[in-house]
C-alpha cells in the first residue's frame, strides 16, 4: 500500500536455529511435502509413481479414501478405508481393510493383503443400511490397538448435504478379536447426535495411546468443528461410562462439559507423538483455508500452536483432504501419511514431509506473520468485519512478505482469529501496528467471538511507523476468545498489522489461586484423598479470596491436580502452605497419576503462617503427574494452601 518494505534475519535464524536443533523443539513446521506412491486404484495414463497394491486387479477396489493407519502390533499395521467402489464403479461398500508390514515407505506403502469376503474381494468390515436420511453409509475414522483387541471409532452417516458437509446418527466404537476379520459394533460405545442441531461434537475421531489411556481427540459431523477431547483407561473403550472429557481445565464425568482444545474448522483427524522432537502433531484439513493444516504441541491437551500448511490447497490442482499419519513417522523428522484425492481419481496416496523445528515458539495464533496467505478470497484463519484484507508482497509487511490490514472510510473495520484458551487462565497478545495519519480511534485487543464483548484491549490513535502493542488479560470462564486489531475510521483511514503472538501463562496449574472455585467443594481440575475442599470468602487466603484446605482426624487427605508435562525435563513445583498447631505428618509433591509412586516430595510439620514451599523434579518419561499437598492426620488436623505454580526450569 504505502511504505517500502522492513526485512530482518528472522527466516535466517529460524534456518540456522533448525540445522543446529538438538533436544525437544519449541515448536515443528513441515517442509518440502511431496508425494510418494500411490496406495489404491489403477495407475492413470501419464503417472510414473509406485503402485505397489494394485488394488483393482488384487481386491477389487476401483476407488476408496481416507486410509487411517494405526500399528495392529506384531510388525504389522492396519489401514481403514472409507467407501469403496469396484472396478465397475459400483458403490457396493461402506469401507474395508488392509494389513501391511512394509517397514520402507521411502518407495511406497505396499500391503500384505486386505480382509476378504472371497479371494479377490475386499471385504466390508462395518456394515451400513446405505439408505439414504436413515443410515447411508457407516466409515471409519480412527483405529486403535490395546492387547489383541482391534477397535474402529465409526461414524453412521444419516444423509449428505452440501459440499464439507454430512449429518451423522451417532458415532461409536466396533471391536475385533479375530486379527480383523470379523467386527462387532458395540451396543453402548456410542456416542448419539443431536437430530435437530446435528452438533454433538463427538462424530469424527482419532485416536492416540499414550501413558495408559487412548485419547479420542473429536469433532462434529463434517469438516466444520472445532477439536474436542475426551479419554479414557486403554481397557475402557467400551465402557461409556469410564470416559472423562475436557472441560478446558481437568476432566469431567459429563459430556456436556466438553470445551474444544484447538479452533477448527477440522476435518479428517489424525494424531500422534512424536519421540524425536517430545511433540504432539496434529492434522485435518481445514475447508476455510482449503488447506490441509498441522498443529503440534508439549502435551496432549495443548496449547496447541496455530496452524502450519502442510498441504496447500493447490498442490495437486483437483483437491484434497486428510493426512493421517503413519506409526513409522513416530520416531524421526520425516513424517509420512496417506492423503486422500478426488481427481484424477477418487484414491488415497502416500505422502512426505521433514518437520523442522521453527521459532514460533508457544504462539497458537495461525498464521501470525499472515505468510501462508495465496492469492485467493479466503482469509481464514483471519477474518474481517467492515473492510480489509491482505497486503501480499507490496513492501508493506514488518518482516516476511505479507501483512494485514483495515482500510474505510467510515464505521469500524477490523481483521481478527478465533482461538482456543484455557478458563481462568492469563495470556499475553502481542501484534505490530501501524497507521495513517488521521486515525485516532484504533483498538487492539480480545473480545467474545463474532465482535463480542470486550475482554481487554488498548487505544492508539496514529502509529507513524510499526510499533508493538501488547495487551495482558485472564481468560475467565471462556474457552474461545477473538483477537482483533481494528479502527473506526474518520475519512480514508487505514492501519497494517503482522507478527501476532498469543502466549500462555508458563504455570501448569490450572485455578492455581482456587478463585475460580465455584464452590466449597472442590471441583475440576482440583481433586482430593480424604477431606478436603474450598474455604470461600473466610479470610484465610494467602491472596485473593480463596484458598484450598484439607481436614480431618484420621487417614491421609490431599488436595491433587494432574498437570501435563515434557518428559525428561525439569520443573518446579511451589505453593504457600500452612497448618494446624497438632500437624506433624504433611507432605508436597510431585507423583505418578493415581496416587502412584513419589517422584519427588517434602515433608512439613507445624507451619504456623503461609510459607512458601519448593520442590524441583524431573518428569522422566511422563506426560501427566499428579501434584499434591496432604497430611496424615492422626486427630483433628488441617492444611490450608494457596497460589500453586509448576513452571520449566
Amino acid at each position: 500500500m504505502f511504505m517500502k518494505k522492513m526485512t530482518t534475519g528472522v527466516l535466517a535464524f529460524s534456518m540456522i536455529f533448525a540445522s543446529t536443533w538438538a533436544g525437544s523443539a519449541e515448536a515443528l513446521t513441515p517442509e518440502g511435502t511431496k508425494m510418494i506412491a500411490r496406495v489404491t486404484g489403477a495407475t492413470p495414463a501419464g503417472e510414473t509413481m509406485p503402485n505397489p497394491n494394485q488394488t483393482h486387479i488384487n481386491y477389487d477396489v476401483g476407488g476408496t479414501d481416507l486410509g487411517i493407519v494405526w500399528d495392529k502390533g506384531g510388525g504389522e499395521y492396519f489401514i481403514a478405508f472409507g467407501d469403496t467402489n469396484d472396478t465397475a464403479g459400483n458403490w457396493n461398500r461402506s469401507n474395508v481393510l488392509a494389513i501391511s508390514s512394509d517397514t520402507n515407505l521411502e518407495d511406497g506403502l505396499a500391503f500384505s493383503t486386505m480382509i476378504q469376503s472371497k479371494p479377490g474381494h475386499a471385504k466390508e468390515i462395518l456394515p451400513s443400511k446405505k439408505i439414504n436420511n436413515d443410515e447411508m453409509t457407516v466409515i471409519p475414522t480412527a483405529g486403535v490397538t490395546v492387547g489383541n483387541r482391534h477397535y474402529i471409532h465409526y461414524m453412521s452417516v444419516n444423509h449428505w448435504g452440501p459440499a464439507g458437509r454430512w449429518y451423522t446418527n451417532y458415532s461409536g466404537i466396533a471391536y475385533s478379536d479375530d486379527n480383523g476379520q470379523n467386527w462387532t459394533k458395540s451396543p453402548s460405545a456410542r456416542w448419539y447426535n443431536n437430530t435437530s442441531t446435528w452438533n454433538n461434537p463427538f462424530q469424527m475421531a482419532a485416536f492416540l495411546k499414550d501413558s495408559g489411556f487412548v485419547y479420542m481427540y473429536a469433532t462434529p459431523n463434517g469438516r466444520f468443528g472445532d477439536v474436542y477431547l475426551a479419554r479414557v483407561p486403554e481397557n475402557g473403550l467400551l465402557n461409556i461410562g469410564d470416559y472423562r472429557y475436557w472441560d478446558g481445565s481437568g476432566w469431567s464425568a459429563a459430556q456436556s462439559a466438553a470445551r474444544p482444545v484447538a479452533i477448527g474448522v477440522a476435518g479428517e483427524m489424525s494424531v500422534a507423538y512424536n519421540t524425536h522432537f517430545k511433540r504432539y502433531i496434529m492434522t485435518y484439513l481445514n475447508e476455510d483455508r482449503q488447506a490441509i493444516v498441522m498443529r503440534d504441541a508439549a502435551t496432549p491437551i495443548g496449547p496447541w500452536s496455530g496452524e502450519k500448511i502442510l498441504v496447500p490447497g493447490d498442490f495437486t490442482g483437483l483437491g484434497q483432504y486428510n493426512a493421517y499419519m503413519h506409526p513409522l513417522s513416530n520416531n524421526g523428522p520425516e513424517l509420512y501419511f496417506i492423503m486422500s484425492t478426488w481427481y484424477p481419481d477418487y484414491n488415497t496416496h502416500l505422502m512426505k514431509t521433514t518437520l523442522t523445528p521453527d521459532m514460533l515458539g508457544d504462539n497458537i495464533i495461525s498464521d501470525p506473520g499472515f505468510e501462508t496467505q495465496r492469492e485467493t478470497p479466503v482469509m481464514a484463519p483471519w477474518y474481517v468485519t467492515g473492510e480489509g484484507g491482505l497486503d501480499r508482497q507490496l513492501g508493506n509487511a514488518r518482516t516476511g512478505e505479507n501483512n494485514g490490514y483495515v482500510r474505510n472510510g467510515s464505521g469500524w473495520n477490523a481483521i481478527k482469529q478465533r482461538v482456543v484458551v484455557q478458563p481462568y487462565t492469563n495470556y499475553t497478545l502481542k501484534g505490530w501496528v501501524r497507521t495513517s495519519s488521521n486515525n485516532t480511534k484504533g483498538h487492539f485487543g480480545v473480545r467474545e467471538p463474532v465482535d463480542g464483548a470486550v475482554i481487554k484491549e488498548t487505544s492508539f490513535a496514529q502509529l507513524s511507523d510499526y510499533t508493538e502493542l501488547t495487551v495482558t488479560f485472564n481468560s475467565g470462564n471462556r474457552s474461545v476468545v477473538e483477537l482483533y486489531t481494528g479502527l473506526w475510521a474518520n475519512g480514508d483511514t487505514w492501519l497494517q498489522v503482522d507478527d501476532m503472538s498469543l502466549v500462555k501463562d508458563l504455570n501448569l496449574v490450572g485455578h492455581a489461586g482456587f478463585e475460580s472455585q465455584s464452590s466449597s467443594s472442590l471441583s475440576s481440575p482440583w481433586y482430593s484423598n480424604g477431606t478436603a475442599g474450598v474455604d470461600r470468602n473466610l479470610g484465610f487466603a494467602r491472596t485473593g479470596a480463596n484458598n484450598g484446605y484439607a481436614r480431618a482426624s484420621s487417614g491421609w487427605n490431599a488436595i491433587k491436580q494432574e498437570i501435563f508435562v515434557e518428559p525428561d525435563t525439569e520443573y518446579t513445583l511451589s505453593a504457600w502452605i500452612r497448618t494446624s498447631d497438632n500437624n506433624n505428618d504433611g507432605y508436597f509433591g510431585v507423583r505418578q497419576l493415581g496416587d502412584g509412586p513419589v517422584l519427588s516430595e517434602i515433608s512439613f510439620q507445624n507451619i504456623p503462617g503461609y510459607a512458601l514451599k519448593t520442590v524441583r523434579f524431573n518428569s522422566g518419561q511422563y506426560h501427566s503427574l499428579e501434584i499434591y499437598a496432604g497430611m496424615w492426620a492422626t486427630s483433628d488436623m488441617w492444611i490450608q494452601v494457596d497460589d500453586f505454580s509448576v513452571v520449566k526450569n
